[in-house]
């Protein structure tokens, strides 16, 4: 059938054979396979971010195992709560504003003993507040505040009563 085409006819029809089956492999062959390797760019790109974010996650669990290990492992002279809280009204010069400090029954949760001690505060300043604060957060070595609640006085509202519950971990 070609064979009976002019030369001029055969040349449009091989340049239209040629087109055609460069169509066929662009849709059938290389636009699916630049279709795939862009969505596997995207998903290495996606992965490579998600190790970076486990890696630092794992550089955070690694520390916070770390602070377990130190809250778990019992100190040589740790004093009971109660003498330590002493200790931080008499560093931070709140010893005469301190009215009354309770100690409250410890509870064991898990393989930990939990101190608990009220403290009531009258007539103290905010930065006597901030400083007792402060020491119980940094100098104190495993107190925390559990909870508190802070009211001003009534006939001076410059000064506070406060209300606290210290708080101390220690393994069994």
């Amino acid at each position: 059938m070609i064979k009976r085409l002019n030369p001029r006819e055969r040349t449009v029809v091989v340049s239209g054979l040629i087109i055609l089956v460069l169509v066929v492999v662009w849709f059938a062959l290389l636009q699916p396979y630049f279709k795939t390797m862009s969505t596997l760019d995207r998903k290495i790109n996606t992965h490579r971010h998600n190790l970076i974010k486990v890696e630092k996650m794992s550089s955070q669990v690694s520390q916070l195992r770390r602070q377990l290990a130190e809250v778990g492992t019992p100190k040589k002279g740790k004093r009971p709560l109660f003498s330590q809280v002493e200790s931080l009204t008499e560093q931070t010069g709140v010893r005469e504003q301190l009215l009354s400090m309770r100690p409250q029954p410890a509870t064991t949760q898990g393989a930990f003993r939990q101190q608990l001690v009220e403290v009531r505060l009258d007539k103290l300043s905010l930065l006597q507040l901030v400083k007792l604060l402060h020491a119980v957060e940094y100098r104190s070595g495993g107190v925390q505040v559990r909870s508190m609640r802070v009211k001003p006085r009534f006939e001076d509202r410059s000064l506070l009563d406060v209300n606290m519950v210290l708080m101390s971990l220690e393994s069994l």
